[in-house]
């Protein structure tokens, strides 16, 4: 197939996934159609994030705020341009095309620091920047201060899930131009890379203008797909959820933060009605971790790790955990205490993140892809 075929043939499947998801979501009532919609929100603020911080290797912590400019800007395209609080297609197009650039405005802004910034310095500003703009926002009366912003709500999953494969698509292509090739070298060695003829100030502020309006645009449609959204909705903790997914995924994986962003995203909401927990389960289960890991990590720097050598160091670890699991029962103030799984969300995503920086920092998938020629190579490889 030619190049153009296979272009058209993306783009067509592309259409159809995402009406085909629009249809089950529909389908599967109200609850479930919201939580597929923000799950597809949340892909594409992981693969935005992950061209700025895996590709191209620059440390931002602060994807929330363009997310924020992005909600903010269409709800007030919608409320002081528009003058409307009908729903209509123009409408939000228009919104999302607002969205994107006022938070391609915004990242430029914030990249122009990342020229001589970078690793936790850049960190800073990002996170500094976030939390300077909801502040702002909160005193500010146009945007509805603390009580928050409403719009035109519509839940449009198809326009969701057709921006979460257009970001997903973007990036894929980029990594494999040569233009991709300049993001790939500034990540490794800047230096290095200059010294090549590569541009470093323009390949980190389009990563940043890139990434931020893909941020923007999902800003958009999070706020006609809620209809109303506050300043507490882009708190810090959006924004290390999201860097959480980028480092579970992998650092520079696409795939690995597609499905790092559903599972991150999913999870705490099947928890959310989840039965209560014993506390000296979680105890238990803790220790285990702590143990486990600890030994895995034992065995990886001496050079020693297989699962023969793992096995009777996992049984130990059990039986540990059971002892003080028991041995907590007995404290009358830990004895019969119950924990909502409500409660034990957000302690996944740290303990998701320690594990994940003591055992394999590269992320679950690392630098690598899952893609249809990954199956082709290995029906090759078997045939």
């Amino acid at each position: 197939m030619n190049f153009w075929g296979i272009r058209l043939g993306s783009i067509g499947v592309a259409v159809a996934g995402a009406i085909l998801v629009g249809l089950i979501g529909h389908a599967m009532g109200t609850t479930a159609e919201r939580l597929i919609g923000l799950a597809g929100l949340y892909i594409t603020l992981a693969v935005s994030l992950n061209l700025i911080n895996g590709i191209t290797g620059q440390f931002s912590i602060g994807h929330a705020a363009f997310y924020q400019v992005g909600a903010y800007s269409a709800g007030a395209f919608a409320m002081y341009v528009a003058k409307t609080q009908t729903y209509s297609i123009p409408l939000l197009l228009g919104s999302i095309v607002v969205g994107g650039i006022a938070a391609a405005i915004a990242g430029f802004v914030i990249g122009l620091p990342s020229l001589r910034l970078r690793g936790d310095y850049l960190a800073v500003v990002t996170l500094g920047f976030g939390e300077i703009l909801r502040i702002i926002i909160q005193n500010t009366p146009e945007l509805g201060k603390s009580y928050g912003m409403s719009a035109p709500a519509l839940r449009s999953l198809p326009l969701i899930w057709l921006l979460a494969f257009l970001c997903i698509a973007v990036c894929r292509n980029l990594l494999k131009t040569t233009h991709g090739l300049t993001f790939l070298s500034v990540r490794e060695d800047e230096v290095a890379a200059s010294a090549m003829g590569v541009n470093v100030t323009k390949v980190k502020v389009a990563a940043f203008v890139i990434g931020s309006a893909f941020a923007g645009m999902a800003g958009a449609l999070l706020m006609h797909l809620e209809g109303f959204v506050t300043p507490t909705s882009f708190s810090m903790d959006l924004s290390f959820i999201v860097l959480t997914m980028v480092v579970l995924g992998g650092t520079g994986s696409i795939t690995g933060s597609v499905l790092a962003a559903i599972t991150l995203f999913l999870l705490p909401e099947l928890l959310r009605d989840g039965p209560t927990v014993p506390l000296v389960a979680v105890i238990a289960v803790l220790v285990f971790l702590g143990i486990i890991v600890g030994m895995i990590k034992k065995l990886i720097d001496d050079h020693k790790f297989s699962y023969a050598a793992l096995a009777p160091k996992a049984g130990i670890a059990l039986v540990a955990a059971v002892v003080l699991g028991f041995g907590s029962s007995l404290l009358p103030a830990l004895n019969g205490v119950q924990v909502p799984s409500a409660n034990l969300r957000m302690v996944i995503f740290p303990v998701v993140l320690i594990v994940m920086m003591l055992l394999r920092p590269q992320g679950i998938f690392g630098h690598r892809e899952i893609g249809l020629a990954t199956f082709l190579r290995k029906r090759e490889v078997s045939a």
